[in-house]
């Protein structure tokens, strides 16, 4: 009896047809906590935009103001070990979370440790690399800390903090960012000198800082999650317009090359 072969396995049906965000929870915590935390900015852009949210691969204890309030909600997560970002782990972990979504994403949304990947990817598809995360436009960053995670070793060396953060992030790197970015940050945040040397990473035509009266941790007050909002959906909007833009620049190009090359025939007497 013979029999038949398996039938590949059709892309998922996303959940709805709204642009996706992928979401990196902060150090210490995970993906079911960070849907907790994010929860006023999920709401705010739920018009727009579908959260999707995935855990980092290595198990550790909770991260900074954890505990008591998601006490009990473990495993808790982070995106690197003690040598660093793990490639082999977390990229086929990104990459099989977002196929198995099937969802449209369009841009990276990252808190703290999570912030820092987030800052990695992008530069990922800025670099051209072949591996790189294409889908992602733009990165909301929330309360960032410092240096940028990358899953490449070409990319981003492991050297010590101090000589990563006075030698690889001098400004005349020539891998500054210049994929748009928001930087969100706190002013009571006790790592706010971090927050704002990851947002040196960004050429500062292309990336927003917004500073609020906050701790570590997402803006509370409706007026400031609504700022937040609406600079979302101003990146995203921003991108749609130049992608319209390019695309009706290359009907004209096509357009006038085919002007160009066609004969038109002389009538004789």
């Amino acid at each position: 009896m013979t029999v038949p072969a398996p039938k590949p396995s059709a892309k998922p049906k996303p959940k709805s047809n709204l642009p996706c965000l992928l979401c990196l929870h902060g150090g210490g915590t995970s993906a079911h906590i960070f849907a907790i935390q994010v929860g006023r900015l999920q709401r705010a852009l739920s018009k727009h935009f579908r959260f999707v949210f995935v855990n980092g691969p290595f198990e550790c204890p909770p991260g900074p103001g954890v505990l008591p309030f998601f006490e009990g909600m473990g495993p808790y997560r982070r995106w690197i070990d003690k040598d660093g970002c793990d490639e082999d782990k977390v990229r086929p972990l990104l990459k099989k979370k977002m196929a198995e979504d099937g969802g449209n994403f369009v841009g990276v949304l990252g808190f703290s440790q999570g912030a820092r990947l987030a800052v990695g990817l992008l530069h990922e598809k800025q670099e051209k690399r072949a591996e790189a995360f294409n889908e992602f436009n733009f990165g909301v960053l929330i309360c960032g800390t410092y240096p940028p995670l990358g899953l490449s070793s070409a990319l981003f060396p492991i050297t010590p903090t101090a000589q990563f953060e006075t030698q690889y992030w001098d400004k005349k790197h020539d891998r500054i960012l210049s994929i748009p970015t928001v930087h969100v940050m706190g002013d009571r945040d006790p790592f706010l000198h971090k927050s704002r040397l990851l947002s040196q990473c960004s050429d500062p035509s292309s990336t927003t800082v917004m500073e609020f009266a906050m701790g570590h941790a997402f803006p509370a007050a409706p007026p400031d999650t609504q700022k937040v909002a609406n600079k979302v959906i101003a990146l995203h909007q921003n991108h749609q317009h130049d992608v319209d833009v390019s695309c009706k620049m290359e009907q004209l190009e096509k357009g006038v090359g085919q002007l160009a090359v066609t004969t038109i025939p002389i009538q004789t007497s």
